[in-house]
């Protein structure tokens, strides 16, 4: 006994060809299920049908004026095109859920039964109320057939919570009349989890390192080979080339890009409040302390990644607590008594010369050693300078909102006149001149009429008929045009913070000028 019998005959191509062939069925009294025709193709499908009926059907069929050929199949080509959309439909990394004209769920795929926690066997052929509020956006569908986008939903079952993105489609007839909705269905998870991998993409971690020359593109390729590790950083450069930037490119490079990362500037604060504000503090450990205290930087980035900028600049008595840090894992709250576990990568970062400072007794051995695992040596714009055209172009970008401009570029003098500058103060520096020359320009065009600075000597010397003497050593002339530099800036610019931009230097780097030379000022 067959449950269903389905047949193909090929015929010639005539008029009644389809209409003989179900004369003959229904001469032998079955009843046929579902029939497709085509050209010179005609399927049968039958149910419940024994051996001696489908020998004698076949062979009447076959005898028939203009029937070619007659066999069995095991789908009709119907059924097999669905069945492809349904293996389809549970094959995607998306759930689907479609429902007729009158809200009965007719596709629910294996996506949607781990979203919902419910069958497809327990929830096709009823109402989808029964999984939805009766305001879900798909009943508004077979209603307005209005679609919707993206749409954020988060639902309670018996079975549980579902957090999930949605959009939905209405299916309409040729003349406009809705016959049911089809809605997709994306776990909020791993939405955030398919945005990271795409924010992570080489081109969009690096979206802030601009350049392509050699020195810029090694790089680039050693950021990538060593942001998988957990192994500590040390970026040294000097001030100016970028040593933040390539610090964010490692996190998000790494397996904690989706933790945080946190930036410090070890030189932008006070030994004691910098140690508080890394290791947190107990409720009332100080005056002026937080009620409940506070968790610290490390803390905050548990898991992910803690930068600590001009690393140089910490005191022996910090170099001494990171170090601990490094060696055990571990930090003690100030006014505590017990340690606590941390979990971060670190990397630090310095403009500085930790060799000398070790000779001079001024930075640790010790932890040189632990912080010196895996250097890397960014280059400075002088040594780069095909890297200037392209800097330019991105700092003309950023700046045109910030100014209320709306410059396209520049001519080439222009950018000659760049490309004979040594940079001292690196890509800070190059960022601070297109701003002056941007302010200046009156055009859309950046022109070397916009520059404000002296190519020739630099930005050191402001009085070209001033002899420094050719008796002097050329270390005592750079520190003498340094002073002049230094007194000129804060003339002009009356704060330390504003002459340290102008000067393309850090703030830390110009208070210790100031005291280097003695200079006095307000």
């Amino acid at each position: 006994m067959y449950s269903c019998l389905r047949l193909e005959i090929l015929t010639e191509d005539r008029i009644g060809m389809a209409l003989d062939i179900l004369k003959e069925i229904f001469a032998i009294n079955i009843s046929v299920t579902s029939t497709e025709v085509f050209l010179k193709k005609v399927y049968i499908k039958i149910d419940k049908i024994d051996e001696n009926k489908k020998d004698i059907l076949i062979r009447n069929i076959r005898n028939l004026n203009g029937v070619l050929n007659i066999k069995e199949i095991k789908l009709m080509p119907s059924e097999e095109h669905e069945r492809r959309i349904l293996a389809f439909i549970d094959s995607v990394e998306e759930g689907i859920i479609a429902i007729n004209k009158t809200g009965q769920i007719e596709i629910f795929n294996n996506y949607c039964e781990k979203i919902f926690n419910y069958t497809k066997e327990e929830l096709v052929g009823k109402h989808i109320t029964k999984l939805l509020s009766s305001d879900a956006p798909i009943i508004s569908l077979i209603k307005e057939g209005q679609s919707y986008n993206n749409l954020e939903m988060k639902i309670k079952t018996k079975r549980g919570e579902s957090h999930y993105l949605t959009t939905g489609r209405a299916i309409k007839d040729d003349y406009g009349n809705i016959l049911g909705a089809v809605a997709s269905i994306k776990d909020i998870n791993k939405v955030i989890e398919l945005a990271n991998i795409v924010s992570n993409t080489d081109e969009s971690v690096f979206k802030d390192v601009i350049g392509n020359s050699i020195e810029i593109n090694k790089i680039k390729e050693l950021i990538k080979a060593i942001s998988s590790g957990n192994s500590i950083v040390l970026l040294r450069g000097e001030s100016g080339t970028g040593k933040e930037v390539f610090a964010k490119s490692i996190h998000l490079l790494s397996k904690r890009s989706d933790k945080p990362f946190v930036p410090v500037n070890c030189a932008a604060l006070p030994e004691q409040l910098l140690e508080s504000e890394l290791f947190g503090y107990e409720e009332g450990s100080f005056t002026g302390a937080l009620k409940g205290g506070k968790k610290g930087l490390f803390k905050e980035a548990q898991g992910g990644t803690i930068f600590l900028d001009e690393i140089g600049e910490l005191s022996m008595v910090l170099q001494a607590k990171l170090l601990r840090v490094l060696q055990e894992g571990k930090i003690r709250r100030i006014g505590s008594s017990e340690e606590e576990d941390i979990d971060v990568r670190i990397i630090t970062a310095t403009n500085k010369n930790l060799e000398k400072m070790i000779k001079d007794g001024t930075f640790r051995e010790d932890l040189y050693y632990r912080l010196n695992v895996i250097p890397v040596y960014l280059p400075p714009l002088r040594s780069r300078k095909e890297d200037i055209p392209l800097l330019v172009n991105f700092f003309i970008d950023k700046l045109n909102k910030k100014l209320g401009k709306k410059i396209i570029g520049f001519d080439m003098k222009f950018i000659n006149k760049l490309m004979e500058y040594e940079w001292p103060g690196n890509i800070r520096e190059l960022e601070n001149v297109v701003e002056r020359a941007m302010n200046l320009c009156d055009e859309k065009i950046l022109k070397c009429k916009d520059l404000m600075i002296d190519f020739t000597n630099g930005i050191i010397e402001n009085n070209k008929n001033k002899s420094l003497g050719v008796d002097l050593f050329l270390s005592d002339v750079v520190e003498l045009a340094e002073k002049e530099a230094i007194l000129e800036a804060l003339k002009k610019y009356n704060t330390i913070r504003k002459s340290a931009k102008a000067l393309g230097v850090s703030h830390t780097t110009l208070v210790n000028k100031i005291r280097k030379y003695d200079i006095k000022w307000k």
